[in-house]
């Protein structure tokens, strides 16, 4: 037997015994022999139990070998474990920093982890619930399915990060870069996006309703067929968006930017849009009855086909504007 402990190899031994024990198990994880232990497991020489019990011992060194096994593992008695079985920051951020990224399911619930490099992590289906992430870096981490409720994320760089699935419930995301993420069909009712950076996302089929994007960079996003009923969207700037089939019913875009916005058959019905800027803005379709565009700039905008029924247009310039 090799006195490396990072080796990889298969004790014929121990593999060909009918079943392994306990200390069986214990000796396998403290030489690192995963091969081994892989092989009982898919051989059903082994229980999961046993692995599971070692969650417990009293090296670290052993807890995230049997970490590293189980969290591959789709069984609900080890979902449960690694549900249960609570992380400490130091020597989370300890196996990081020595080169590990796949922590999948952990529960960091309540942790601390303060302007920290996590960058290209695997957390996917991790808890994170009630976290001070503060400023903490998640640029290209995988997070699908992750917990973030409650969670302080203020100026947090989630940048290329897989967030699907993700529940940011309550989560207070103040300056936090989303930018170049993916956010398509997500629900996100009454999230608290302030500030953030939301360039160039995919933000299609997206529920923001009731959102506050007070302050959000929304550069080059896709807000085809986005939902943001009631969402705040005063003084934002949506330059150049596409916001085709959007859904801005009772939305308040009063004083934005949308300037050669793409709005094709989007439902506007009562939307504010009052000194919003809608030079160019293409509303083909679109239905603005009952909205409310007084002293909107509307030079050089396509109405054509629009719904104008009860829109109050009072003081809006509508210079080389093509009406219905």
């Amino acid at each position: 037997m090799s006195n490396n402990p990072n080796q990889i190899y298969v004790d014929t031994d121990l593999a060909n015994k009918l079943t392994l024990e306990s200390e069986d198990v214990k000796q396998l994880l403290l030489a690192n022999n995963i091969a081994t232990l892989s092989a009982a497991i898919k051989g059903q020489k082994i229980s999961l139990d046993l692995i599971i019990k070692a969650l417990q011992d009293n090296s670290q060194e052993i807890q995230w070998r049997a970490y590293a096994i189980l969290q591959e593992i789709e069984e609900p008695q080890v979902i449960q474990a690694l549900s249960e079985y609570q992380w400490e920051a130091v020597r989370f951020l300890e196996l990081y920093a020595n080169g590990n990224r796949k922590f999948i399911r952990a529960n960091l619930c309540n942790a601390e982890l303060i302007d920290v490099d996590l960058s290209r992590i695997n957390l996917s289906s991790a808890n994170l619930k009630n976290s001070n992430l503060r400023n903490t870096n998640f640029s290209h981490a995988n997070l699908q399915n992750a917990n973030l409720t409650d969670a302080y994320l203020s100026c947090c760089n989630f940048s290329h990060a897989c967030l699907k699935g993700v529940d940011f419930t309550r989560a207070f995301m103040w300056g936090a870069n989303l930018s170049n993420v993916d956010l398509n069909g997500m629900y996100l009712v009454n999230i608290n996006f302030s500030h953030v950076n939301l360039q160039n996302a995919n933000l299609s089929l997206a529920n923001l309703s009731y959102a506050n994007l007070k302050g959000v960079n929304f550069c080059h996003a896709n807000l085809r067929k986005i939902i943001l009923k009631n969402a705040n969207l005063s003084n934002i700037n949506l330059n150049r968006v596409n916001l085709q089939e959007a859904n801005l019913r009772d939305t308040n875009l009063s004083g934005a930017n949308l300037q050669e916005a793409d709005l094709k058959n989007a439902n506007l019905k009562y939307a504010e849009l009052w000194d919003a800027n809608l030079s160019k803005a293409n509303f083909f379709g679109a239905d603005l009855s009952n909205a409310n565009l007084e002293s909107a700039n509307l030079q050089d905008a396509n109405l054509e086909n629009t719904n104008l029924k009860n829109t109050n247009l009072e003081n809006a310039n509508l210079e080389g504007c093509k009406l219905p």
